[in-house]
């Protein structure tokens, strides 16, 4: 990271977890280094080494360069497939590593998260049961009768209600028949 930069705790918890898996594998990102570096090397020295022979055995003719451009194709080839294939499994497994610890980060935020709602939960109802409890006791330590019930309240008053809307209902009805004959 850059000076100033500050990484989120994900990303340093990322961090540290894959340093202490190379730490504890021997490093698998510095061996893999050094041997992309030398496989390169070899071949390049090689390369180097079999050019110097057929110059000295007389393989190439001065007028026809299709020899040394196939040599360093296949020079090209070589190191491109080396260098590519060294940067395709590293990108592989960094973001293997990174997906893993995400996944692991996800899941312990999950049961913290869980943890939190069943504690807060259990508050609730505890704080719902003292409030029901302390009513009760409320309720029989008063001498006075309780309140009407809301719902016999509420029934008492929409029968006769109901009772008169049908009669206005009948009546129209019975004026309209009237009307009618």
């Amino acid at each position: 990271m850059m000076a100033g930069d500050e990484g989120t705790p994900r990303e340093d918890r990322s961090e540290q977890t894959r340093d202490r898996a190379d730490r504890e594998s021997g490093s698998t990102g510095a061996w893999s280094d050094f041997l992309v570096r030398n496989a390169i090397f070899s071949v390049t020295v090689s390369f180097i080494f079999v050019m110097g022979l057929f110059a000295f055995l007389d393989v190439f003719e001065p007028d026809n360069a299709a020899n040394v451009t196939a040599a360093l194709g296949s020079l090209f080839g070589v190191v491109g497939a080396l260098v590519g294939a060294y940067f395709g499994i590293k990108a592989s497994s960094d973001a293997q590593d990174s997906s893993a610890a995400t996944a692991k980060q996800a899941v312990q935020d999950q049961k913290e998260t869980a943890q939190r709602s069943v504690e807060t939960q259990k508050d609730t109802s505890a704080h719902a049961g003292d409030k029901m409890l302390s009513a009760a006791q409320a309720t029989t330590q008063s001498n006075t009768a309780p309140g009407p019930n809301p719902t016999r309240w509420a029934l008492a008053t929409l029968v006769p209600v109901a009772g008169a809307a049908s009669l206005l209902v009948l009546r129209y009805y019975l004026r309209r028949m009237q009307g009618d004959a």
